[in-house]
């Protein structure tokens, strides 16, 4: 792997696990800072607000930041977030950390995705930058119970330390790498783009073609259906399919480490499969959540499909990487990849408050199964009904993983204005 597609995976990594090891040390941090369990989920909460919100504007605002700038610097607004919050005397400057942190996360991601696509060779763009989101993957199976087990043992402070630590090691690594830039011209589009002439000259006008909103429709659907489910797994695995606690924490590392494999056949499949790999993807994983919602018929099998199900979501994420930088167009791939990021954090949000709905108002778990299946089944359709429409013949020498993989609409979607 060269040294800066790693340096980029460990950020990642590190970006990962500040976003949900708050969940491991939630009860430290309520008696510690003396609010209620409820505020102190507000850290998640609000992180998740401000990745969504404020992410494009970030991303918008710093698009003409040469990357070998712009990467270190964000990094360092993301220790700077995590130093902020261990030091935090009170609830409120923890809650600012958190901010600090969240506002970066969409940019921070989306560009390093995007300079890994752009160092890959042609054929090899999705797999490059599914090498960086292994890292969050790999948040998930390590970041997160290390982050717990530092803070169990020397208080939850220590877990944003170790953060900040490993976060600044990773900057410093990053700083010393050569990372290409964005192509010239790149960084129009979506990010913005000049009017020319007459009053409004000098203005920007931020522009995301309705293709690429379609796929993050498809995102968020897709997104939704799984974690309607997985956010409710412990319970699921223990009162509808008879597992015991030890066995969910099996499962649960099996899901993860699915995941690290489905992310790196994923990557490769979009980039010898474009227009296959996310139907192929959201398919498995609609058919997977389908099979969990039917009574189980052995523990193995339940056991088998969690970790299909795992495996078939993240292998969603580099298709729909590509896809959603194909829908783009000229526009920028850093724009079109925060957006990216936004879609998925809505759609685990969606999920999750799904899930709970269904269950606080009498459903059984395995309805929730056949919730989240209906969902990613209504994104797959979504992305099929997308490929149906007369595709653009691409340029001559055009890499099969940048050619659109679902002619969705060319239309284009004008939002506010804003000076530079």
């Amino acid at each position: 792997m060269p040294l800066p597609v790693l340096a980029m995976m460990v950020c990642t990594f590190c970006i990962g696990t500040a976003e949900s090891v708050i969940a491991g040390i939630l009860p430290d941090i309520a008696r510690d800072v003396g609010v209620s369990l409820t505020a102190v989920g507000l850290l998640i909460t609000v992180y998740a607000v401000a990745v969504v919100l404020v992410g494009p504007f970030v991303t918008a605002a710093t698009a003409r930041l040469r990357r070998a700038t712009l990467l270190p610097a964000m990094m360092g607004v993301f220790v700077l977030g995590n130093a902020l919050a261990a030091l935090a005397p009170g609830f409120g400057w923890l809650l600012a950390g958190r901010v600090v942190s969240a506002v970066v996360h969409s940019t921070l991601i989306a560009a390093f995705v995007a300079a890994a696509r752009d160092m890959a060779p042609p054929d090899r763009r999705a797999a490059w930058g599914a090498k960086v989101t292994l890292g969050i993957g790999l948040s998930s199976v390590a970041g997160v119970p290390a982050g717990t087990l530092i803070g169990n043992a020397f208080g939850w402070r220590a877990t944003f330390w170790a953060l900040a630590a490993l976060s600044l090691a990773a900057a410093a690594l990053l700083a010393r790498c050569a990372v290409p830039e964005a192509a010239p011209g790149a960084t129009a589009g979506a990010a913005g783009a000049r009017r020319p002439g007459g009053a409004g000259a000098g203005r920007l006008r931020f522009v995301l073609p309705g293709r690429m909103l379609l796929v993050a429709v498809v995102i968020t659907l897709g997104t939704a259906g799984v974690f309607a489910l997985y956010t409710y797994a412990s319970p699921y695995l223990t009162e509808s399919a008879g597992f015991g606690t030890r066995g969910v924490t099996v499962l649960l590392l099996l899901y993860g480490l699915g995941g690290i494999a489905g992310n790196t056949v994923g990557g490769r499949a979009a980039d010898r499969f474009p227009s296959a790999a996310v139907p192929v993807t959201l398919g498995t994983a609609a058919a997977g959540l389908l099979l969990l919602a039917l009574p189980p018929g052995s523990r193995w099998a339940v056991a088998g499909l969690f970790c299909l199900l795992g495996a078939a979501y993240f292998a969603t994420i580099p298709a729909l990487n590509t896809a959603i930088v194909s829908a783009a167009g000229p526009s920028s791939s850093t724009m079109a990849l925060t957006v990216n990021n936004s879609a998925f954090c809505v759609g685990i949000a969606l999920g999750s408050w799904l899930g709970g709905l269904l269950l606080a108002r009498g459903q059984a778990l395995p309805a929730v199964a056949a919730a989240g299946a209906a969902l990613t089944a209504a994104a797959l359709l979504l992305a099929l009904v997308g490929t149906r429409r007369p595709k653009a013949v691409p340029a001559p020498g055009t890499p099969a993983a940048d050619v659109a993989t679902d002619a969705l609409t060319d239309t284009a979607v004008t939002g506010g204005e804003s000076s530079r």
